[in-house]
């Protein structure tokens, strides 16, 4: 492969149509440099953070409800109990093999028997964890949500539920004139609210302004396709049932509107992607993922095109690279490369 060091070197870009995705526009908002990538990626809106770090396995229960958390604690068992039946045959198996043939036919029929118990570990894992979360939903207490809110407001998400709200994975794409993308779950309410949710995956508890464009604009692509009304957002924090509310007031629906004449100006000027953007001043890159350091094996594909590895100096074990850094021939100072190269934050 040649060497593809920064935007100079790329082939034109074919400018975006008139709707732009939801996921881009809050990267752009965050870092020009992010919102290059994640254009460039093409990779889907699933309404997360950090979509392209891979598949997220956290919080399989966030759909639930009482009767769905029951009904899953009871399959568990069922399966509990299943897998135990067949501990007793699976044991006896490389005990008659000890006892009929030799030790090494016997270490071979015990084979099943720990596949039995691999399973039975599993399944006490996920039993556990359906407890667990069904205990937190009990718990939570019982509020009172504000329909017009004005501000930001925390709250427990199992409380959110607890207020009505029915929780639903959206199937495709929302799109209208000039936005396109999915939320990660849309809560539901009688036949009028449809409140998008958007999950948090790095940082701080802490609401930043491309999460407030990015509530802004799943709102008004939940309202132009629903019909329904989403006077607020919800952004889900990670490792956590913590939550904020964010309202769909004039002054996000001014902040998407700057963001979107941004990105506008910002495509532009790029002129189909040979405009570098500057480095961010402050220390956002410390945790961007888009310079989190991966290993040599993983490429950095962009458009359908692999760019050659720009390999991180300075590390002691091992080779690695980031997108950040292959894209724009600059190695970000992210957190995770300063620990790699020894450094003290």
């Amino acid at each position: 492969m040649n060497r593809l060091p920064g935007a100079e070197e790329l082939p034109p870009q074919p400018v975006p149509g008139r709707r732009v995705g939801v996921h881009v526009l809050s990267e752009h908002v965050f870092c020009a440099r992010a919102g290059t990538l994640a254009l460039e990626s093409e990779g889907k809106d699933q309404g997360e953070e950090g979509t392209h770090l891979g598949p997220r396995l956290d919080g399989f229960c966030y759909d639930y409800d009482e009767a769905r958390f029951n009904e899953a604690i009871q399959n568990d068992w069922g399966e509990f109990r299943r897998w135990l039946t067949w501990l007793a045959p699976a044991a006896l198996l490389p005990f008659a093999a000890w006892r009929l043939y030799s030790m090494p036919a016997a270490l071979i029929a015990s084979l099943p028997m720990f596949w039995v118990v691999a399973n039975i570990q599993e399944t006490v894992r996920t039993l556990i964890m359906h407890m667990r979360v069904r205990a937190a939903c009990r718990a939570a207490a019982s509020v009172t949500i504000d329909m017009a809110p004005t501000n930001l407001i925390k709250v427990d998400w199992w409380s959110l539920r607890k207020a009505g709200f029915d929780c639903h994975k959206p199937v495709d794409a929302y799109s209208d004139d000039h936005l396109v993308g999915k939320p990660w779950r849309v809560l539901v309410k009688d036949t009028m609210w449809r409140i998008p949710v958007i999950r948090k995956h790095r940082g701080d508890a802490v609401c930043h302004t491309q999460h407030i464009v990015r509530a802004a604009a799943y709102c008004q692509l939940v309202e132009s396709c629903e019909g329904g009304r989403a006077p607020f957002a919800v952004l889900l924090f990670a490792g956590s049932y913590d939550c904020m509310i964010i309202p769909n007031g004039a002054a996000s629906q001014r902040e998407l509107d700057r963001a979107l004449d941004d990105f506008a100006e910002f495509l532009r000027v790029s002129d189909g992607g040979r405009f570098i953007p500057a480095v961010p001043p402050d220390h956002r890159c410390r945790g961007c993922p888009w310079g989190r350091p991966i290993p040599m094996s993983e490429p950095t594909i962009l458009k359908g095109q692999t760019l050659w590895p720009l390999r991180i100096e300075g590390i002691r074990k091992g080779e690695f690279h980031c997108q950040c850094g292959d894209r724009f021939n600059f190695v970000p100072l992210h957190a995770d490369i300063q620990r790699l190269r020894g450094v003290r934050s």
